[in-house]
């Protein structure tokens, strides 16, 4: 598949967009790129704090809690959640090969 490590793996596959599921208007310009207001942005990075809060607490509940991180990101034309657990030897970025566009 590609993946490097299973946090890489986990933080694919345990993500979603926010504006998906949250009220905020998203304008989509003339060149296709989506639009989305600081007002908006600030509502996502809400919405992802309470689902970061309820994750944390799901796990918190498990007969055997692991330590996790979430991640809530968002910008001009998107937010997104993702989460993983955390693992001494692994990273959900590169640090050295960081864009500025991963992550959405």
């Amino acid at each position: 598949m590609g993946w490097q490590d299973l946090t890489g793996y986990e933080c694919n596959y345990n993500s979603f967009h926010l504006e998906d599921y949250a009220p905020v208007q998203v304008t989509i310009l003339d060149d296709g790129q989506p639009q989305i207001s600081t007002e908006d942005q600030i509502v996502l990075l809400r919405l992802g704090m309470v689902v970061a809060d309820a994750v944390l607490r799901l796990v918190r509940a498990l007969p055997q809690p692991t330590a996790v991180r979430c991640i809530v990101l968002a910008n001009d034309t998107n937010g997104t959640f993702r989460f993983h657990r955390i693992r001494p030897s692994e990273d959900w970025i590169d640090l050295e090969d960081w864009s500025g566009t991963r992550g959405t």
